[in-house]
């Protein structure tokens, strides 16, 4: 009797023990893995989300390390290879996106590891539902005539090029740096099409029903167009005017004389005249 009482202890202290990993009883896990940003979000989740954001300070989320990197601008005293240049930039920008680096951000809070506990969910996982919530919302301001799917794959090309450039960058002239950052400008266009376009439909859906309340718990980098501020405005938007259909001849340029502002404001222009 007395073995079985002691054995019956030892079971129910195994089963508290593993309550959050094994869902022993009535703990059942509700995140079992790191949500990644390629992952659906079911409103449940989102709810939980809310949920634990309450217990922030003042209700919000704390202020995150920025996600999204600024364009290149590598200094003219690099050493380093153009190629090794575009591999360093790609990976600070996977690094951004590590959930690691914004767990280390998050407030030490006794509440809210409770909290934490309480929803059976770890930083991480926590970190990784943010960051799957946050994709989505950046994804949701994206205009419909902002082509990620051509964004990406010009930004393949352009990056594959300068991949294969080995001159080390402190030796170009001026002209030739310009020219590479404004190509490397497509490292940054390039990983934030890649990143957008692997957010499932269902995600911006569930933002947009919710958008409301999201715009003021995230920063605004990703309540904002994350292209606008980094576009070629030239390529973009194309030259400032076009010749409207029929108006393809000289001929066609009406001009009134009366209309005409006739003068010279340059003193050589005008002893030009009177000659």
């Amino acid at each position: 009797m007395a073995g079985s009482s002691k054995l019956r202890k030892v079971l129910v202290a195994v089963c508290a023990a593993s309550t959050i990993l094994s869902g022993c009883g009535d703990a059942t896990l509700t995140f079992t893995e790191v949500k990644r940003v390629s992952q659906e979000v079911s409103p449940g989740e989102l709810r939980t989300f809310f949920e634990i954001v309450e217990h922030f300070p003042e209700k919000k989320l704390p202020p995150f390390p920025d996600l999204y990197l600024p364009l290149p601008n590598w200094n003219a005293e690099r050493t380093l290879p153009i190629s090794d240049l575009v591999d360093a930039e790609q990976v600070t920008l996977v690094e951004r996106w590590g959930t690691k680096r914004l767990v280390d951000s998050l407030p030490q809070s006794r509440r809210l590891d409770r909290w934490l506990l309480r929803k059976r969910i770890t930083r991480e996982q926590f970190v990784g539902l943010t960051l799957a919530i946050g994709a989505a919302l950046s994804r949701s301001t994206i205009r419909a005539n902002q082509d990620l799917s051509g964004i990406m794959n010009k930004g393949e090309k352009v990056v594959s090029r300068l991949r294969s450039k080995s001159e080390p960058f402190n030796t170009l002239s001026s002209e030739a740096m310009h020219a590479v950052l404004h190509e490397a400008a497509w490292i940054t266009r390039h990983d934030r099409a890649r990143r957008l376009l692997s957010v499932p439909e269902k995600n911006v859906e569930l933002v947009l029903k919710n958008v409301d309340d999201l715009v003021k718990l995230f920063p605004a980098e990703l309540t904002q167009n994350p292209f606008d501020g980094i576009a070629d405005r030239l390529e973009e938007q194309g030259i400032p005017f076009e010749e409207l259909p029929g108006n393809d001849s000289y001929d066609s340029l009406s001009w009134n004389p009366e209309d005409a502002i006739v003068g010279r404001d340059d003193p050589l222009d005008a002893q030009a005249g009177r000659q």
